[in-house]
């Protein structure tokens, strides 16, 4: 494992305890926590500070650089727990755009934080108007890319925007077989939180989007701003996908494995019910423990 800080290797002059990377396939930043044994304090005497860089490397695997969210001390330990979004990412704002195309307001933003743009199947639709009110850039970010069926990922100073339905279509990069698991497993169907439909509605404008095969409550908005029937449609449709992508889920343990990272699309095999192909929304790496814990979900068809 190597570990650098403010752009140095400190690896052999700290005794890590513990440092897990979550990697999340998207809507919500990347994470590390970092413990180290620290019973003389020098970790104070150092004087680490929020917002410093810090990244992890494993075996090919890398955390990226990361901000510096939370200090924290106990006897004998010192923590560090960080995000791949800086500080000042987290002031909410409030802005208009009118006539603009979905990828200026992400370029803008981008470059707003220095942060580089990468693309992966993504449209570029053309907007009347589109509000930001009080919302972090990055959220608001992420709620635009969900509205166009897309995911926003926020990794060493890039963001990533990717068409998901595009990613749920990769081949599996790895098969997990039961045995590979290392205690408890769980997969899950559900209904709670499943929906049937989606209705939006704004001024003269209504659609309700009700796919074959879905069932449950239908979600209504009458609060989204949208110029045409087309952007209704669009909207219903990727709205209610983001919802019931999670009807069949998985979570287990294996061994650690940094050649996984979230966005990835893995296969299941001997569990029974549950095998099949499922999308790594969350992967974290738990590398002083040498785990890695899987966050799946089943690739959601026909929407």
């Amino acid at each position: 494992m190597q570990l650098i800080y403010e752009g140095k290797d400190i690896t052999n002059a700290v005794e890590i305890h513990k440092a897990d990377i979550t990697d999340n396939a998207g809507g919500i930043a990347d994470s590390l926590e970092v413990w180290f044994d620290d019973p003389e304090g020098f970790w104070s005497q150092w004087k680490p500070k929020k917002n410093d860089k810090v990244q992890v490397k494993e075996n090919g695997f890398d955390s990226g650089r990361m901000y510096i969210d939370e200090l924290e001390q106990q006897r004998g330990l010192f923590i560090i727990r960080a995000l791949a979004i800086p500080q000042d990412a987290k002031t909410e704002n409030t802005k208009a755009w009118e006539n603009v195309r979905f990828l200026e307001i992400v370029t803008e933003l981008a470059r707003k934080y220095g942060f580089l743009l990468e693309t992966y199947n993504i449209q570029n639709p053309f907007y009347e108007r589109v509000d930001q009110f009080e919302q972090a850039d990055f959220a608001f970010l992420a709620w635009r890319c969900l509205l166009e069926g897309y995911m926003l990922k926020i990794t060493s100073q890039k963001v990533v925007m990717y068409d998901e339905r595009y990613m749920d279509a990769q081949s599996p990069v790895k098969t997990i077989y039961i045995d590979d698991f290392d205690g408890d497993y769980r997969f899950l169907q559900r209904s709670t939180w499943i929906y049937g439909g989606c209705r939006i509605s704004f001024g003269d404008i209504k659609y309700e989007y009700k796919p074959s095969g879905a069932f449950g409550p239908v979600l209504k908005f009458a609060d989204i701003f949208v110029s045409s029937q087309a952007e209704a449609e669009r909207f219903a449709k990727n709205i209610l996908r983001s919802k019931n992508k999670y009807e069949n889920t998985g979570y287990c343990t294996i061994e650690l494995a940094p050649g996984i990272a979230a966005g990835n699309v893995i296969q299941i095999q001997g569990v029974g019910m549950a095998d099949g192909k499922y999308f790594c929304e969350q992967v974290t790496h738990k590398l002083a423990n040498k785990k890695t814990f899987l966050k799946l979900r089943k690739p959601l068809e026909g929407y």
